[in-house]
């Protein structure tokens, strides 16, 4: 296995600039050593891939992103970039997230590659909320969302969006959920596919609006639907969303509890909807009875 300090060390010689008699004797453009830095940089990196030495490795590969920009080669530019992506990525998420913001610039100002850029941003996103980054993520995910509704995908641009709806709700941010929530719900309805996933996205919709006190909201949203999507009624969702407007109604914090216990029997709450659910319980009691739900 060749050592990469030696496939680097000759990358490194091949980059300084030579002038004179010594360009003339070694016949060499410079543009031509610095293709041969590039491949070489790129081997030293694969090297401390086998290695599993990712920090290394993805420095190689901005080395020769690098070189590749100073060419005006931009395609190839991303490229690397994107291979150093993967190499910080389980290492140094700041170096991660820096080399795959600059790759998806170049996919959006110089390529036009906007399902590219679209999918990279979806991971940039992820970078960020694994990095406790929230506000960050959002912005990444409705960037995304945007990217892919460009590209006419609107399958996968709902997707992005429902992260970041998700996302936001999750942060105390209602009105933005609810704005994105209602994207996903426009590209779902009348699409086979996806109506099946409507009732959650009403649900939340929804929950989103009584987090902000707004019940008259909440009950016009929760009716609208229903003349969106005729099955809205039937479901357990609605019966829930139903259940909890006549406990605020009647302050009756018992039968709240009671309603949203027997719905997670049947259909098991996840984070984001106990958190929502939580929300509004301390709106209609007091918080010395948050232990009831």
């Amino acid at each position: 296995m060749t050592d990469p300090q030696s496939l680097i060390k000759q990358a490194d010689d091949l980059r300084k600039p030579q002038k004179g008699f010594l360009s003339f004797i070694t016949g060499s453009s410079n543009s031509y050593r610095l293709e041969e830095a590039t491949d070489l940089y790129v081997q030293a990196g694969n090297q401390y891939r086998l290695r599993k030495e990712f920090l290394e490795a993805g420095k190689q590969f901005v080395k020769a992103a690098e070189i590749q920009k100073e060419l005006s080669n931009f395609n190839d530019q991303a490229n690397h970039l994107i291979e150093a992506y993967k190499c910080f990525k389980g290492v140094s998420p700041k170096e991660a997230i820096e080399a795959l913001s600059q790759a998806i610039e170049i996919f959006l100002t110089q390529n036009g590659q906007f399902r590219r850029a679209a999918n990279f941003t979806m991971d940039l996103a992820e970078l960020y909320e694994s990095n406790d980054e929230p506000e960050k993520a959002v912005e990444s995910y409705e960037q995304a969302g945007d990217y892919f509704s460009t590209d006419h995908a609107e399958a996968l641009s709902s997707k992005a969006y429902l992260k970041c709806a998700d996302l936001s709700a999750l942060h105390g941010k209602y009105q933005k959920a609810i704005e994105l929530y209602n994207i996903v719900i426009k590209n779902s309805l009348g699409n086979n596919l996806a109506k099946w996933n409507l009732k959650e996205y009403f649900l939340k919709s929804v929950l989103c609006s009584l987090c902000l006190d707004d019940v008259i909201e909440a009950e016009k949203r929760m009716h609208e639907f229903a003349s969106e999507e005729p099955s809205w009624p039937s479901t357990r969702e609605y019966k829930l969303v139903e259940n909890i407007l006549n406990a605020i109604q009647e302050g009756d914090v018992q039968a709240y509890s009671d309603r949203v216990y027997e719905f997670d029997q049947f259909s098991k709450l996840d984070k984001l909807k106990t958190q929502l659910l939580l929300k509004i319980k301390n709106s209609v009691v007091e918080k010395d009875d948050d232990d009831l739900l």
